[in-house]
């Protein structure tokens, strides 16, 4: 009722004044804080139908657009915001996040660069110059990127979980660890940070470590659902297959719509050698998949184990329409039948 009492005032103030823009801009700034996008677009929308330059409408409305993946329309607002203030450093730094979430390197990295023109001291944008030259694995200059960041703003753990992923790619784990403790003692409820360590004392042998750290990821969210998936990797590289299980099995209770866990799980019953499990597993898999060549070769997989040659043929059949030009496909299912020829032969001379 409160809510409803508070759009109620806003709006007559609008009905007062109909052309004056604040009162519009204050209704979709409480639309925003309130997440309803869709009612902070069409007021926006209104507020520019009387005012094309409003500043503050255009660049939020381009955030709307950029958050509900309408980019084009984003990518509009943006270059139209720069007609009004074109020494503004926030445009070109949306403008580059926009394309860089459509993949377009080289727009995307004019505009950060721009933006670093206009204000060079800004510790965001050389955190996503970071993660522009991540993306294309240009891990050196990712790294220059993420230090020079921190430099700026050394209490930002986002950096440093940034800065230890590139450390990991680069193979330097012990150097990963120390950023990831870092980022850690910035923000201890930050639960990525704590499975970052998890997994790291996990690639260096530390169990008991790593095991510590996921417990503290629990502590924070037990329903985050990577938290499971990880832990149940860690429990495999333990060879504890039966805590992985239980992990793998907790993921898909928190997301049954998810196929991570699913193959990981139907991966640990092959290992068990539980290939009825792992084939019931792998056909859920499927289910969510239905066009995946993998999961088809793995059901394949679990057939010529359990000596079921028809239905092997058939899934590896299947994987081969969906992946014709996949030769790995073909030369297991070339083995394959070798193998039951094999077995044939050996059944008359023998």
């Amino acid at each position: 009722m409160f809510k409803e009492n508070i759009i109620s005032e806003l709006k007559e103030k609008i009905n007062s004044n109909p052309t004056d823009t604040e009162g519009y801009i204050n209704l979709a700034n409480y639309y925003i804080g309130s997440d309803d996008l869709n009612s902070a677009l069409n007021v926006y929308k209104q507020v520019l139908e009387i005012e094309p330059c409003n500043f503050q409408a255009l660049i939020n409305l381009g955030s709307i657009y950029f958050y509900k993946k309408s980019y084009p329309d984003a990518i509009d607002c943006y270059k139209k915001s720069i007609n009004v203030e074109p020494d503004n450093y926030a445009i070109y730094y949306n403008l580059g996040n926009v394309y860089a979430e459509i993949e377009n390197f080289e727009l995307a990295l004019s505009n950060y660069q721009k933006a670093l023109e206009l204000n060079p001291n800004k510790s965001d944008i050389y955190a996503a110059l970071g993660y522009l030259y991540q993306d294309v694995d240009n891990l050196e200059q990712a790294k220059n990127y993420y230090l020079k960041a921190i430099e700026l703003e050394d209490t930002n753990s986002e950096n440093y979980i940034s800065l230890a992923n590139i450390e990991q790619k680069m193979g330097n784990t012990l150097d990963a660890l120390s950023h990831y403790e870092k980022a850690y003692s910035l923000n201890n409820k930050d639960i990525k940070a704590a499975i970052c360590l998890a997994n790291t004392f996990a690639t260096l042998k530390n169990f008991k470590s790593a095991q510590e750290y996921f417990d503290k990821a629990m502590e924070i969210d037990e329903s985050y659902y990577p938290l499971w998936v990880c832990r149940a990797i860690a429990y495999c590289d333990d060879n504890n297959h039966t805590q992985a299980i239980a992990a793998l099995k907790q993921a898909i209770e928190i997301d049954p719509n998810k196929p991570n866990a699913y193959i990981l799980l139907a991966n640990t019953l092959v290992d068990e050698k539980r290939y009825e499990e792992a084939l019931t597993i792998y056909k859920t898999v499927q289910k969510i998949m239905p066009d995946n060549p993998k999961i088809s070769a793995f059901i394949a997989n679990i057939y010529v184990m359990l000596d079921n040659y028809t239905q092997a043929t058939k899934y590896y059949k299947r994987a081969i329409k969906q992946a014709p030009k996949d030769n790995e496909i073909k030369l297991i299912y070339i083995e394959m039948a070798n193998q039951y020829i094999n077995n044939k032969m050996k059944g008359i001379y023998e």
